[in-house]
């Protein structure tokens, strides 16, 4: 008789503990016997439920705070919206061309993001092997954000394998073009340009980057220029070596006021100008102008003359070597003597002759 009232006294409790929460005894009791089981069986305490519990609630929760893919791309240029133009162009383009193709991607949630679906997008979006590439680059960052914001538990893009493609080769500049390069840039018409010019071609500084220097960021007593975190394609501030030729050339020319930019007025319009004079565009004898041409001649007789690698990739600014084997040496007929006749520092009399 006093177990029965016992009995009933506790069903009396626990029928007032449930009150209000939707659940009847039985529902109560079916949950509770899968979270004993759960947590060990009989052996598991009241402790290690309640910690069970907890555990679950918060787990709950962050999987229910996340945020569209379009949300994650309009936070991400928020962030963003102090880099550089091109930075963002691309940001935008990328991340459009994704939702447009994919109507889908718009409104998914990025925690619920699998390696699978980033791979699926990808696929369906870009057709080459160069843009997958790029277009999983910038949806990485748009992931990479994600993930500090709470909304996803992981980059599912780092999972995926990055799209693999045959970097074109691009022939670097012969001796003649050179030469011809040099004539152009000691003519009086176009000696404003001249500086920029030798130090694409000496230094291996991007066209962007030169257009972003000014003449305090070239310290011909050091020996270096310094393209600062502004002016950088990538953000990252790297000094680059002033070689003896570069500096003779640079001072010759003379180094102007600190706070001038290196480039004239007009720059993109008096670079084409320049490169026509030379004998580039249409109608001229060298042709098309390759872009980053320059880039990738100083690269390779950099390789050749000083083989140094960690030093070039150092002074490109790369993070690996990998892009540098890949993509910038061309090491075709580029011979120890054609290296030296590159670096070769000219004499007084020829800059003036």
């Amino acid at each position: 008789m006093r177990e029965h009232v016992e009995n009933r006294a506790e069903y009396l409790a626990a029928e007032m503990l449930l009150k209000g929460s939707g659940l009847n005894m039985v529902k109560a009791a079916t949950l509770a016997l899968e979270l004993v089981r759960r947590c060990g069986g009989s052996r598991c305490s009241m402790r290690r439920a309640r910690k069970a519990i907890e555990l679950g609630a918060e787990e709950l929760k962050n999987g229910e705070q996340t945020v569209s893919f379009a949300a994650a791309v309009d936070e991400t240029l928020k962030v963003k919206c102090g880099r550089r133009p091109a930075t963002l162009r691309d940001i935008r383009y990328f991340t459009g061309a994704l939702m447009r193709r994919c109507p889908e991607l718009k409104n998914f949630p990025v925690r619920k993001l699998t390696p699978q679906h980033c791979s699926r997008f990808l696929e369906s979006a870009f057709s080459s092997g160069r843009q997958r590439y790029k277009a999983r680059a910038v949806m990485s960052g748009v992931l990479s954000l994600s993930l500090r914001r709470g909304w996803c538990r992981e980059n599912p893009l780092l999972r995926v394998d990055a799209p693999s493609f045959r970097e074109q080769v691009i022939a670097i500049l012969a001796p003649e073009e050179i030469k011809c390069l040099r004539r152009v840039a000691e003519s009086p018409g176009f000696r404003d340009c001249a500086p920029a010019v030798w130090i694409m071609m000496y230094a291996g500084i991007r066209p962007g980057e030169v257009a972003r220097l000014q003449w305090r960021d070239v310290d011909l007593e050091e020996r270096v220029i310094s393209v600062r975190p502004l002016a950088s394609k990538t953000g990252g501030a790297r000094h680059v070596t002033v070689q003896p030729v570069l500096g003779r050339l640079l001072a010759e020319h003379g180094v102007q006021d600190g706070s001038r930019p290196l480039c004239p007025p007009s720059w993109p319009l008096r670079w084409r100008q320049f490169r026509k004079e030379a004998g580039w565009g249409s109608g001229g004898r060298f042709g098309a102008w390759r872009p980053d041409v320059l880039r990738h001649t100083y690269a390779s007789y950099h390789a050749k003359w000083f083989r140094d690698f960690p030093l070039l990739q150092m002074e490109m600014g790369h993070r690996s070597s990998a892009l540098l084997r890949a993509r910038y040496l061309n090491m075709e007929g580029v011979s120890r003597e054609r290296a030296a006749l590159f670096w070769e520092v000219p004499e007084r009399e020829e800059l003036h002759g």
